[in-house]
């Protein structure tokens, strides 16, 4: 506020994930609607889901002066007697695919406002499309430039072609994780790292076939293969196996879990084998076992149950990219690990799936199970949040594939090699896969092993 007032017009706050950015964008907007200083408020986020949680949840006492922005509805005369309105960013500029369609992507905002309309905007998770210079996402604020403009997020981009302060300057205001975790805010949380008989990697027989008849091309295949370029169906079968058998042994089968997997259909896959070891409560619970992902119409509909604190709804949650961020999910317990993730970014944001601190509610931690090593790869002195250190981890691993902008250290990290359009199917009799180890270690948040 006292930034704004001092005419400061591009801010950016850092806020860990659960640490209340949006409640604190609200007080911002209430104290300079109330004083008078701004008149005219935008709120730009890049979900419906955001933008719905907000205004029904943190926004709702400013209810009776909220517009949904609608360009298929909205009158340019009588749109303009609202203070605050939300809208998505593709909402506003359309696709980066679409930039060469010949549209103005200001176009369908210039139809309902001039360029002095608002004279303040808040852009949540501008780690997203904001912060990239050619994105159409920046024309949309660079068209509103007259406007003091608030960046929120929890993890800033910085890469050679992103980057926050960039645009945003450097953060005024910082909140990290481990702030967070020793304040009392945020739960704190462990790491089990689990190996299986194939996670130094697989390779086929002479001549071996898939069980559709197709011979296996024979090489090493890895941790950034499965799923990706070849699909190990018992591999699937004991990840999901070893999740059941985790949630039996703290006795609590209802704890909201979300597993991230390596695409939408291994997605499907995954939700099948959970189905099927989860038989008498899916019996009494039809959606105990969700898939949410973008493609999937039922599961995106039973989102909204999946997030909520009552008890209701699904309790496990397959998906891919849909749930890794922006999803307030406030009762995840167990946050499930089986994708490869090359950025720091996007890991952190997967983690802050499950920091949200509900103790009333019965949440005060919450667990990581992590199938592919991929938290010991981002674990680093930068991390800041008490993460489980395990063993037999190279500190210099050899990168397959090139590297990657946006990861730690430089800008070196995996990139998934290119999906094959027909990926090897390998059943229970061409590839036996087991647990062969599990270990947890418990961290303060100065990294220190308790």
């Amino acid at each position: 506020v006292e930034a704004v007032a001092k005419c400061q017009y591009r801010i950016l706050l850092v806020m860990a994930t659960g640490t209340g950015k949006t409640y604190t964008a609200f007080h911002i907007v209430y104290r300079l609607l109330k004083s008078g200083l701004k008149k005219k408020v935008l709120y730009l986020a890049d979900r419906n889901i955001l933008v719905d949680q907000s205004i029904q949840q943190d926004f709702a006492p400013l209810e009776k002066t909220i517009h949904k922005i609608n360009f298929a509805k909205d009158d340019p005369v009588t749109i303009t007697s609202h203070e605050v309105y939300f809208s998505l960013y593709q909402q506003l500029a359309g696709n980066e695919e679409d930039t060469d369609n010949g549209e103005d992507p200001v176009a369908k905002f210039a139809s309902l406002f001039q360029k002095d309309f608002f004279d303040l905007i808040i852009v949540d998770e501008c780690h997203r499309g904001s912060a990239k210079k050619d994105s159409n996402w920046r024309k949309i604020l660079e068209y509103f430039s007259s406007a003091a403009q608030i960046g929120m997020t929890a993890t800033p981009k910085e890469t050679k072609y992103i980057s926050n302060i960039d645009y945003f300057g450097e953060p005024i205001y910082t909140y990290s994780l481990r702030e967070g975790i020793e304040d009392g805010f945020l739960a704190p949380f462990k790491v089990i790292n689990v190996r299986t008989n194939i996670g130094e990697g697989w390779r086929p027989y002479k001549g071996q076939l898939d069980k559709n008849g197709m011979e296996i091309e024979d090489r090493i295949y890895t941790n950034s293969d499965f799923d990706y370029n070849i699909i190990l169906e018992e591999r699937t079968y004991e990840v999901a196996r070893e999740i059941t058998e985790y949630m039996k042994s703290t006795n609590n089968r209802m704890q909201k879990t979300i597993v991230f997997c390596a695409n939408e259909d291994h997605a499907d896959r995954m939700k099948t084998a959970l189905t099927n070891l989860n038989a008498d409560m899916c019996k009494d619970n039809p959606d105990y076992v969700v898939r949410i992902t973008g493609s999937d119409p039922y599961g995106k509909s039973k989102l909204k149950y999946f997030i909520s604190v009552n008890p209701e709804g699904p309790v496990i949650a397959t998906t891919s990219k849909l749930l890794s961020t922006g999803a307030d999910c406030k009762m995840t317990k167990l946050i499930v690990l089986d994708e490869m993730i090359s950025s720091m970014t996007e890991f952190k944001q997967i983690i802050g799936r499950g920091t949200r601190l509900r103790e009333k509610d019965g949440k005060s931690h919450f667990v990581v199970m992590d199938f592919r090593n991929v938290t010991r790869l981002f674990s680093d002195p930068d991390w800041d949040g008490p993460i489980e250190m395990v063993d037999g981890y190279d500190p210099n691993p050899k990168k397959k594939g090139g590297t990657g902008p946006d990861t730690p250290g430089g800008g070196t990290g995996p990139i998934d090699p290119p999906e094959p359009r027909i990926k090897p199917i390998v059943d229970e009799n061409g590839c036996d896969v087991h647990i062969i180890g599990k270990r947890v270690e418990v961290y303060d948040s100065d990294g220190k092993l308790l």
